[in-house]
């Protein structure tokens, strides 16, 4: 076996291919980190993964003239707090063909020292140029990193505070921004480098460009490791230039200087996958997670005007959810904002003032939750006390989703059942329930929500029903069946208010048909009457009224009142 070597020109350095032959089988273990910082989801970028053993010497010969393609690699980086700069140093890179074990060896005569920080958004830095490789199909990429545990990455940087690295530095190294210079170190990185598991093909006489667009903000958040080391597993993907396009926007200043902000979070634009509603950047393994993210920045333009903007590269064609945040966990607008990335072009999407997503907040009258008082018999003590919020001219259902809900609850310090829900600039309908099942008010109450602003809307107590029971009860078969009773007219029952004789021109407070149950009786039953004392009779005529002057119906809350006529009752 004989090595042979190709030497090209590529970031201002010699670099050297080897081609490596018969290598034998090598176990690959897939580490599957999720994707951000730059590129889409669904297995078209590459993945992190990991080599079981460490690669053998290279061998080979030099591939026939008229075979061969040219590889060009870059790295792109996505945001991360607290960090002033991330070196990385790359030693060179190999190539996995996809039909065999052979494998491109690009060895660097000098290590690449690249602060990933300098390379959010669109922006990206080379790290291999020009290198002329066998034309064909590779199963998988390595970076070869310098990230071992217990060396003193960073240890000559003269000036941390400055965004240059320490181009001599044995190992990767961390820079925080709260302080100090912590050598990196990934699990058998030393043996395994980063492998990008993804298939790569390069044309004969044709270029590869790809790009490594690494995802810091989640690259750190495995185990903190053993300071002075800092243990990173890094989230990486690997994208084809000519897969991808660009998203770019402008913040207003609105969005900005928002109440909502909070003054330690950077002002940032995540992207999501089509369909998934904006959510909070917690879980870096989390499906629907953000898949890029990008720092909002002023911009110095030609007339001298300092905008807010913002770029993301290195997004694979398709269409994507944006949304701005400025405190993670509020994002504006609340359910994003359609993105179609187009192959090789520049998307823009603005998020203006009127985005902001407005408040509903207000308070509930402790009467609901008062035991004795008469608005208990409507809640339930073991439902949670909610506010519904329905598009306006919706009224209150359970049959109907609502916009939004938020909880009610007890704030220790003013002792006031409130509640808050954010919300996108509209109209709505909003009511409150404690028993999952009936709203109050029965139509809600109109609330109009103004971008970054709070609207209050209570909840009273005496927006609540009032508290009601029923009355029930049979009548004789002589009455409902007598000589004088008008054959077109349903017999019922009519309820007057208290001291009011019966009659036909006095509107009843409300009436209740008679019809034959299952044995033959007689009944009627009127809900929904509200606690209180009536005058009840029975009418088959509409005129003429059993008893004349009525009988005394006494309603109690949540109770059924017995209330029977009679052939006694009869004039």
């Amino acid at each position: 076996m004989s090595d042979s070597t190709i030497t090209v020109t590529g970031n201002d350095q010699m670099t050297t291919i080897t081609r490596q032959f018969g290598i034998g089988l090598v176990s690959i273990t897939a580490l599957a980190l999720a994707a951000c910082g730059g590129s889409g989801s669904g297995g078209t970028g590459a993945e992190v993964g990991d080599q079981s053993q460490t690669p053998p010497p290279a061998t080979g010969s030099p591939p026939p003239a008229g075979t061969t393609g040219t590889f060009n690699l870059s790295i792109s980086d996505a945001p991360i707090k607290d960090a002033a700069k991330v070196c990385v140093r790359f030693d060179g890179v190999e190539l996995k063909h996809a039909d065999s074990d052979d494998r491109e060896t690009i060895d660097f005569d000098q290590p690449v020292v690249v602060n990933l920080l300098d390379y959010q958004g669109a922006n990206s830095h080379p790290i291999v140029t020009g290198a002329e490789v066998p034309a064909g199909e590779y199963e998988w990429i390595r970076l070869k990193v310098a990230a071992e545990r217990g060396l003193s990455g960073g240890a000559n940087d003269s000036d941390p505070t400055s965004a240059a690295c320490d181009d001599e530095t044995e190992n990767s190294y961390l820079v925080r921004e709260s302080g100090g210079v912590f050598n990196l170190y990934i699990p058998s990185g030393s043996q395994r480098g980063l492998q990008l598991i993804k298939d790569i093909i390069i044309a004969v006489n044709r270029t590869g460009d790809y790009t490594a667009e690494w995802d810091l903000g989640k690259s750190f958040n495995g185990p903190p490791g053993q300071l002075p080391d800092v243990m990173m597993k890094p989230v990486v993907k690997l994208v084809a230039n000519n897969e991808v396009g660009t998203l770019v926007g402008g913040v207003a200043d609105e969005l900005i200087a928002w109440e909502a902000c909070d003054a330690e979070f950077p002002p940032s634009v995540y992207v999501f996958d089509d369909g998934v509603e904006p959510n909070p950047f917690d879980d870096p393994f989390a499906e629907d997670d953000a898949i890029a993210t990008g720092l909002v920045e002023q911009q110095l333009q030609e007339d001298g005007s300092m905008p807010w903007r913002y770029s993301i590269g290195f997004l694979l064609a398709g269409n994507y959810e944006v949304a701005y945040t400025c405190n993670g966990d509020l994002f504006a607008p609340l359910a994003g904002k359609p993105a179609e990335i187009l192959l090789e072009e520049v998307t823009t999407v603005d998020f203006l003032a009127e985005d902001a997503p407005g408040t509903l907040i207000g308070q509930v009258d402790s009467a609901f939750f008062d035991s004795d008082a008469p608005e208990s018999g409507f809640c339930d003590s073991t439902v949670t006390p909610m506010v519904y919020v329905f598009e306006d001219g919706v009224e209150p259902s359970f049959v109907v989703d609502a916009v939004a809900t938020g909880d009610v609850a007890l704030d220790a310090t003013s002792e006031q059942y409130g509640y808050s829900i954010p919300l996108m600039a509209a109209a709505y309908n909003a009511a409150f329930t404690c028993t999952g099942t009936d709203f109050i008010p029965a139509t809600g109450k109109f609330a109009e929500i103004l971008p970054g602003a709070a609207t209050m809307v209570d909840f009273l107590a005496e927006d609540a029903p009032p508290p009601v029971g029923s009355l029930s009860g049979e009548v004789a078969a002589e009455l409902v069946e007598a000589e004088s009773c008008v054959a077109d007219f349903v017999p019922a029952v009519y309820v007057f208010d208290e001291g009011v004789t019966p009659n036909d021109t006095d509107e009843p407070v409300a009436t209740g048909p008679v019809a034959m149950d299952s044995t033959e009786a007689y009944v009627y039953l009127i809900e929904d009457l509200v606690a209180d004392t009536y005058t009840a009779a029975f009418t088959c005529t509409g005129t003429d009224f059993v008893p004349v002057d009525g009988k005394e119906a006494v309603i109690t809350i949540g109770e059924d009142t017995p209330l029977h006529f009679v052939v006694g009752d009869a004039p």
